[in-house]
């Protein structure tokens, strides 16, 4: 079967290899184009179009897939399917509708649940406890369409949403493949989704990252998880009265549940390895902590050079 492979993040790579991997005829992969500028040349990495290249697949970067000539770009190639996964383009229903077979999507969530560019940070800071991926059929809806496949598994509390996005790419490539050859086969099935359990998965927006001290130790762990590798986690500590300097903004991160009480924000101890910090309920322990403008350091260095003590505020 004649596919085109949609996509630009790395979410789509294990699933791409698959393809590549099979009898299926990937006959073009399309991306967004490269966005370098402000990037050095030890930055500008583009696995997914590296693979391509290595497989011999032509690669096309039409600024917009929607347009007449992104349309005249499918037409010629001509898929019986389209794949598609971490594009970043909205399709129309032109496009959708122009293979013979129409599209298959990879999600990153089990729909209903998080539809949306944000679904695996938005389930972790939900506090899901079981985290997953869908196929399902492309309609002009975002995120709408009917499912026909779901894997899942439940992730350590340890994991952030690199971990996550990690595991749940992998479970999702054989499914991929599955789908496209019963779908040629004439063997796949599909559910409607339930619109009464639909949820929303936004972008993530920079302050979402500040920590809120009153949450629940639960909750502020899974706030940490979730703002992974962006917008991270990040809070301010207030020099004591007298001690002079400005506020210091403070990225932290490891953050586990850890023994204490008292008002949220509140600096529990901060001696040799240790710097815990009271919550909403209990306390967390910080591992690594990154002043503003510095290097990323294990608690124990930053607390030799930063001269935290028990009872100092972090808002």
């Amino acid at each position: 079967m004649r596919v085109v492979v949609m996509g630009t993040g790395g979410f789509i790579l294990p699933s791409f290899k698959e393809l590549l991997n099979s009898e299926q005829e990937i006959v073009g992969l399309i991306t967004m184009p490269k966005r370098e500028k402000g990037r050095s040349a030890a930055e500008r990495v583009f696995p997914l179009r590296d693979l391509a290249i290595a497989h011999k697949i032509p690669i096309y970067e039409p600024a917009d897939i929607n347009s007449p000539e992104g349309l005249a770009l499918l037409r010629e190639l001509a898929p019986d399917v389209i794949f598609v996964c971490d594009y970043g383009k909205i399709l129309s229903a032109e496009v959708i509708s122009m293979p013979r077979y129409g599209g298959l999507n990879l999600h990153g969530s089990l729909l209903p649940a998080w539809r949306g560019a944000a679904p695996i940070n938005r389930a972790l800071a939900a506090g899901d406890t079981r985290l997953g991926v869908s196929i399902l059929h492309i309609t002009p809806e975002v995120d709408a369409g009917p499912v026909v496949a779901t894997v899942s598994y439940i992730p350590s509390m340890a994991d952030t949403a690199v971990e996550v996005e990690s595991r749940l790419s992998r479970l999702g490539a054989p499914l991929v493949l599955d789908s496209v050859r019963r779908l040629e086969g004439g063997t796949l099935s599909a559910c409607g989704q339930d619109q009464s359990r639909v949820s929303r998965a936004p972008k993530l927006r920079k302050e979402e990252g500040r920590l809120k001290w009153d949450r629940t130790t639960r909750e502020v762990v899974n706030q940490y998880r979730a703002m992974q590798p962006w917008p991270k986690t990040y809070t301010t500590w207030l020099r004591p009265d007298g001690k002079g300097g400005e506020p210091v903004l403070l990225i932290l991160s490891s953050l586990e549940p850890a023994a204490g009480q008292g008002e949220p924000g509140t600096v529990l101890e901060a001696t040799g390895e240790a710097l815990i910090v009271a919550t909403g309920d209990g306390a967390v322990r910080i591992g690594y902590v990154q002043p503003a403008g510095k290097r990323r350091m294990e608690a124990s260095a930053f607390l030799r050079g930063y001269k935290v003590k028990k009872g100092d505020i972090l808002s």
